[in-house]
């Protein structure tokens, strides 16, 4: 049952197995094979194989009921809704078999309303309708959500320690608007399965929502290390190398978060290392899950780096967009606008040739392209001067940000708004881009790119005593990098950098005195 709350699902049946194989009168031990090789949070759908498995235990289970205690009589009785036949849960039926699985568990969960575990399998069961589409993208709840967060929440009270009900209901509360409320889920969390990799790394789901990342980083880097010995003590399942994945590239993410440069740039490498690419398009991923190389390279301003990289395979759409994202504006930071605006093109036909259905982790690629495309043409504009199409741009790709469906981490690597924001401050639009900032901010709290900008922004608009308060909290959420600040982002520097800290190689205007600056030169 641990193994289940860890999500390592294929190692807990090989444990259910196992137990069968010792006791073959164990009821529950075929119930716990057919329930974890079924779907789950992550791994929505079941092939033949699987289903044939589910088939083969379910039955034993039910013909070794009658010497089972009530509750498992009771939860063998509502996995047969799981699976009303042998076939493979895909598309076509997996919905219609998940509601009919919860609705089960739901009567399961009245007949022991005090019995933890049945509780939270019940959650499980709920949470899987709609998996990480609980919340909509503005915050708001789906129908049931609310309900499974009560449910969890009463196991919490009696039982605060408990790994699948603090497990869960971070994963319910993440993408709300609330997601303190699971802070106590994530603190309780750390140490509590210290062999379970992914359980180490949950706490970063909410540690980041709430502007905690060096703890997130930890959590990352604590499952990562806990991932790396159970890989090294047995043969994992081939699918669990995408946790191991997980726990690098939302280091990467975090670790980005607070200028940590370095080891942002050694995730990233581990998430290639850990996944190679035959692995990701075997999976069904489009290379996306992969552009962190480029993103990465992209948030810290390592222009050269980005255009010596290789091009990747045709065959993997995803990994294509990321590269032509990052080179593309790379270019245009390098003053190449012609080739930036060719590789914008080459971006667009990627795009428009892409199947509809192609995804990029829970978004559509085409959902990424639009927040790409216009950071690209944004770039290459503010390259040519030409600000107030840059900003317009830009207030597009931020708008097509806000429209992507909830990733942890975000399917998007970062912040449009801290774009957005340093085109408006060099624009001398600094109440728009304190905006700007505050609203990222409240998306990402305690972030020191918005911050940097913030303060900047405050302090153009003649505001020093706001600007003193909040370089105090930069202070603070700097205090791990590896960088110095540009701004908040590698943009263009302007050189009065009491106003503006971001940088740009376009020729003065008559009423700006600009310098032109690399990119690198505010790195330590």
């Amino acid at each position: 049952m641990r193994l289940l709350w860890a999500f390592n699902h294929d190692e807990a049946t090989r444990s259910f197995a196992r137990a069968a194989e010792l006791d073959p009168g164990c009821a529950a031990c075929y119930w716990g094979v057919a329930l974890t090789v079924g779907p789950n949070y992550n791994l929505p759908g079941m092939d033949g194989v699987r289903a044939s498995v589910a088939a083969q235990a379910l039955t034993r289970a039910q013909e070794t009921a009658a010497h089972a205690s009530p509750v498992e009589q009771a939860l063998i009785e509502a996995l047969a809704a799981r699976y009303p036949t042998r076939a493979p849960l895909g598309s076509e039926n997996l919905d219609a078999v998940q509601a009919s699985y919860a609705a089960a568990m739901r009567a399961v969960a009245a007949r022991f309303p005090d019995d933890d575990d049945v509780q939270t399998l019940c959650a499980e069961s709920e949470m899987n309708v709609h998996a990480w589409k609980l919340w909509t993208p503005q915050g708001q709840p789906v129908e049931g959500t609310l309900a499974i967060a009560a449910r969890l929440e009463a196991v919490l009270r009696r039982n605060p320690r408990h790994p699948g009900a603090n497990h869960y209901y971070i994963h319910v509360m993440e993408a709300s608007r609330e997601p303190g409320r699971a802070v106590p889920s994530a603190e309780r969390l750390r140490g509590l399965m210290p062999a379970a990799g992914h359980i180490e790394h949950m706490p970063a789901h909410i540690m980041q929502r709430v502007g905690r990342y060096e703890e997130a980083a930890e959590a990352n880097r604590r499952g990562a290390a806990a991932d790396r010995a159970y890989f090294a003590a047995t043969t994992p399942p081939a699918y669990y190398a995408m946790y191991l994945a997980h726990n690098y590239a939302f280091l990467a993410y975090s670790a980005a978060m607070e200028g940590r440069k370095a080891e942002t740039l050694a995730a990233v490498q581990s998430v290639l290392g850990a996944v190679p690419l035959e692995m990701a398009l075997a999976m069904g991923d489009s290379g996306w899950s992969l552009t962190q190389q480029y993103a990465a390279l992209l948030r810290f301003g390592l222009w050269d780096e980005l255009l010596a990289l290789a091009p990747p395979e045709a065959r993997a759409p995803g990994l294509t967009a990321g590269y032509l994202y990052g080179r593309g504006f790379a270019l245009a930071a390098r003053g190449r606008a012609g080739e930036a605006q060719a590789t914008l093109e080459r971006l667009r036909a990627l795009a428009a040739a892409a199947p509809a259905e192609t995804t990029a982790g829970f978004n559509r690629l085409s959902d990424v392209i639009a927040v790409a495309e216009p950071i690209v043409a944004a770039r290459i504009a503010a390259s040519s001067g030409r600000d107030g199409e840059a900003a317009t741009l830009l207030e597009q790709a931020v708008a097509a940000e806000d429209r992507l469906a909830y990733d942890e981490p975000a399917d998007w690597f970062f912040p449009a708004r801290h774009l957005l924001g340093a085109e408006l401050l060099i624009a001398g639009r600094a109440g728009d881009a304190a905006r700007v900032y505050r609203e990222d901010l409240e998306r990402n709290p305690r972030n020191g790119w918005a911050l940097s900008g913030l303060a900047a922004a405050l302090r153009a608009a003649g505001r020093s005593s706001e600007a003193a308060a909040v370089t105090r909290q930069l202070t603070q959420a700097w205090r791990h990098a590896d960088v110095a600040l540009p701004g908040s982002a590698f943009w263009y520097a302007g050189a009065d950098t009491s106003h503006c800290a971001c940088e740009r190689e376009a020729a003065p205007s008559a009423d700006v005195k600009l310098r032109a600056a690399t990119p690198e030169a505010g790195v330590h």
